[in-house]
């Protein structure tokens, strides 16, 4: 039985085109649409289901909207983190290796032509190798927010533990998950990417 996606304001032949998805999806995020299958979990959880890879670059200031935040968030915890970078220049779903969908003002266009396509997909591996990982700092870990900004204050870890009351073992955990949530080497790496996502 064939799968299927219901995404509010979806065409039938990009409904389609998703159920068939077998490798690869990518998505490069430049607004938030509600029920857009690039922001769609059904679509993301069957194409990981099947083995496939869903990868996702979002324009920075996409993180300012809950629904994105949320959604990279629930991204992340499926072993499918997103990146993030400044500019994004156009809102583009790549479907394995032969189609694009572009959205723009005007609506949806199917790209299927080899050149154009292999120029969307050039674009979108720049936007992949040099994006920002982005770790998911969940809402209820106002903590791992406090000791960020704590150390970019210049604070040590005894002088972060004793300011939010906590152990040093813990505010060390703290960092330790941080910096593995945002794939960083180093304390100076992770404040760059927390900076960059607007979280110190």
């Amino acid at each position: 039985m064939r799968e299927r996606f219901p995404a509010p304001g979806l065409g039938a032949l990009t409904q389609r085109v998703l159920v068939g998805v077998s490798r690869e999806i990518t998505v490069l995020a430049t607004t938030y649409r509600p029920g857009a299958p690039e922001f769609s979990r059904e679509v993301a959880e069957t194409i990981l289901r099947r083995g496939g890879t869903v990868r996702v670059v979002l324009a920075t200031d996409l993180l300012a909207v809950d629904a994105v935040s949320d959604h990279a968030g629930w991204l992340a915890a499926r072993g499918a983190p997103p990146r993030t970078a400044d500019r994004v220049p156009l809102h583009t779903l790549l479907i394995d290796d032969d189609l694009a969908v572009v959205t723009d003002p005007t609506g949806e266009r199917f790209v299927r032509e080899p050149a154009r396509l292999d120029a969307l997909h050039a674009t979108a591996e720049r936007l992949w190798a040099r994006g920002v990982p982005l770790a998911h700092l969940p809402r209820s870990r106002p903590r791992t927010e406090q000791v960020l900004r704590l150390l970019a204050e210049g604070l040590t870890d005894e002088a972060v533990a004793r300011r939010i009351g906590v152990s040093v073992r813990t505010v060390r955990n703290d960092i330790a998950t941080t910096m593995t949530g945002m794939d960083a080497h180093s304390r100076f790496q992770a404040g760059v990417r927390a900076a960059q996502l607007g979280l110190i």
